[in-house]
């Protein structure tokens, strides 16, 4: 029945009925198709094939039926999208694993630079990160701009996603090209668990970027207290001055934080350091009319 009736159709209505019945995961519809001559690598007026719309809907079956009959695992579309691409970006595991079987390449780049890994990293999925690892992936693999995928699940706070990259070898000190490691991405979004996970891998607290801001410093900076608190615990140096010479207090000054003064203060954090303008922490909590970080400065021993 299948055969008369495929016999029958255009091209165009061929690609309609294959495509459509791929994405359904209707596998006999597929089977008969392809048995009928349709060829299993055509494509939208995206470029996205059979294998592409199985891929994406979950539909491991029948991705193992078209890849059986000859659809290529790595063919692209229009946007430079692989079939694992578009597995690794909804973490449909099942059909990653049929993908990765059958020869996907994880490490493939569409045009803007990511990677079925990166997509998956930064999305969230560490079932999908720990699949890649698991098939060959490195785990300090770069994207153009010279992030990890460490970085970028610091950046979000994933932990799962996280421990997975540490337990197969990321390595938590690598720079960005702005010389930002994962614990500077952690602490700057104010990720305390994180942050700790970060340290208790090896993570340097006191790495500086290019701007030679610490995470300490961008915790303190964006007025993250918790973030900057297990930094401190863990013995990030509180009396650091970036390339300008600023310390860390007089930004937490600058910031009207009273929480994380009192937590520098705490921790002994020099109170006779100056800025590259010769001013003091007191100076500075004078110029912000905040009296109450006037006081607890002053209680502390601070000076003009």
């Amino acid at each position: 029945m299948y055969l008369s009736f495929f016999s029958h159709i255009s091209l165009a209505e061929d690609i309609a009925y294959l495509l459509t019945a791929s994405s359904k995961g209707d596998i006999s519809t597929v089977n008969a198709m392809l048995k009928s001559g349709v060829n299993p690598n055509t494509k939208d007026q995206d470029g996205i094939t059979a294998l592409m719309y199985a891929a994406r809907k979950n539909e491991a079956a029948v991705v193992a039926l078209l890849i059986n009959k000859g659809a290529e695992v790595n063919a692209s579309d229009s946007g430079g999208w692989t079939p694992l691409m578009f597995a690794a970006k909804r973490d449909h595991i099942k059909t990653m694993r049929v993908l990765l079987k059958h020869g996907a390449n994880p490490k493939v780049r569409d045009p803007s630079g990511w990677s079925a890994f990166g997509m998956a990293a930064t999305s969230g999925h560490s079932d999908s990160v720990k699949l890649m690892l698991d098939n060959g992936v490195d785990a300090n693999i770069r994207s153009d701009d010279g992030k990890t995928a460490l970085m970028y699940a610091a950046k979000s706070g994933d932990l799962p996603t996280i421990t997975v990259l540490t337990q197969h070898g990321a390595n938590t000190n690598l720079r960005d090209r702005l010389g930002a490691t994962a614990m500077v991405y952690a602490a700057r979004k104010g990720h305390a668990s994180a942050v700790k996970h970060l340290i208790e891998q090896g993570a340097n607290t006191n790495t500086e970027d290019k701007s030679e801001w610490t995470a300490l410093t961008w915790a303190v900076k964006k007025s993250q207290i918790g973030a900057a608190k297990t930094l401190i615990e863990n013995g990030a140096n509180i009396n650091h001055k970036d390339a300008e010479g600023t310390p860390i207090l007089q930004l937490a000054v600058d910031n009207n934080s009273v929480e994380l003064v009192t937590l520098l203060l705490a921790n002994k954090v020099n109170l006779k350091a100056r800025d590259q303008y010769g001013l003091t922490a007191y100076v500075y909590a004078l110029k912000k009319g905040n009296s109450e970080i006037v006081a607890l400065i002053k209680n502390a021993g601070g000076k003009y």
